[in-house]
């Protein structure tokens, strides 16, 4: 069995998993089609198993998903998560409701990377303010009780100080500015119902502060994340993942949450803190699936032509309808 990728050479991350391949931590597979992918961590590309042992592989890894926290969907990919594994189940996917846990892993994450600034720049404040005391008689001794304050509204500045990366910058329909936007400008943005993409944000100029431009499909998504994850980064970005997952299971799930923010054509910034968090992850959550779903397609060309080439008999043919009568079986 291959241990790195075959379009970039890199090593697969894997510890054996739940196929028993000995590689990757991220695996995808298709019992319909009888199909089984390794996912590079560097890369990102699918790597198509080899045939002859893929068959009993596939079981072992839809048993471990029939057990798995599900995360999103599409109508052709599912994302699950089995331990510290993430398996997509492509071709004929169950629903999937976004879990509470998911937020919280995000949460995580972004405190983790608070944490690398915030701590050394209390403690080198914290140091400086001790040397001053110390040198001055104590008369500085008020500041300690600010410095986490200060040093956390540094970090929340330099958050939103950070520029928008959008495909291409838009003009201003008032003013004629390009808009060069940074994260702390999304706050006054507005999710809108949009006829041609499923996904429009009005965002406003800051230069003459009026409402600018109709961002859609990629680009709109990407002001969206990196606009909410200014907001939550801040005091309401610390509420509780569990108030943020109860939003999104109360309106239905991560596309009908989107959709009912759509309609309501609120800003940002006037969204309750749990609402605003739910908001960020659910387009976080659809981004990442339909992503997903693209690589999945990709993936799928090259394994049918794979596939294709290799002979058939009576007993694989067998084989394969096994497996498919097994995927149409519904879960638990």
């Amino acid at each position: 069995m291959y241990r790195t990728c075959a379009f970039c050479n890199a090593a697969f991350d894997g510890d054996g998993g739940p196929s028993g391949l000995g590689v990757g931590r991220r695996l995808a597979f298709d019992e319909w089609k009888a199909r089984l992918w390794v996912v590079c961590p560097r890369c990102a590309r699918w790597n198509l198993t080899p045939f002859d042992d893929r068959l009993e592989r596939i079981e072992t890894v839809a048993r471990a998903a029939s057990g798995a926290r599900l995360l999103a969907h599409t109508e052709q990919v599912a994302l699950l998560r089995w331990e510290h594994y993430d398996l997509i189940r492509v071709g004929k996917p169950p629903r999937v409701e976004i879990a509470g846990w998911r937020y919280g892993e995000r949460l995580a994450a972004r405190n983790r990377e608070r944490a690398k600034v915030v701590v050394p720049l209390t403690l080198a404040a914290v140091g400086l303010g001790i040397a001053a005391n110390v040198a001055l008689g104590g008369s500085f001794g008020f500041l300690a009780w600010n410095l986490g304050r200060t040093v956390d509204g540094i970090y929340v500045a330099m958050i939103g100080s950070r520029r928008v990366r959008l495909v291409e910058p838009p003009i201003c329909d008032q003013c004629g500015t390009v808009l060069q936007l940074k994260a702390k400008h999304v706050q006054h943005a507005r999710v809108v119902p949009d006829t041609r993409q499923d996904l429009g944000v009005l965002v406003s100029c800051p230069s003459c502060h009026r409402e600018a431009a109709l961002l859609t499909g990629r680009d709109a998504s990407a002001i969206l994340r990196q606009g909410l994850a200014y907001l939550n980064i801040r005091r309401s970005g610390r509420r509780k993942a569990q108030d943020a997952a109860r939003v999104v299971d109360a309106a239905g799930g991560a596309d009908q949450l989107i959709r009912n923010v759509a309609r309501r054509e609120l800003t940002l910034r006037s969204l309750r803190p749990e609402g605003r968090l739910a908001l960020e992850m659910a387009v976080d959550e659809r981004d990442e699936v339909l992503e997903l779903e693209r690589q999945w397609r990709d993936a799928e060309e090259i394994a049918e032509i794979a596939d294709g080439t290799l002979s058939t008999d009576a007993t694989l043919e067998e084989e394969m309808k096994r497996l498919r009568e097994r995927g149409d079986q519904p879960s638990g």
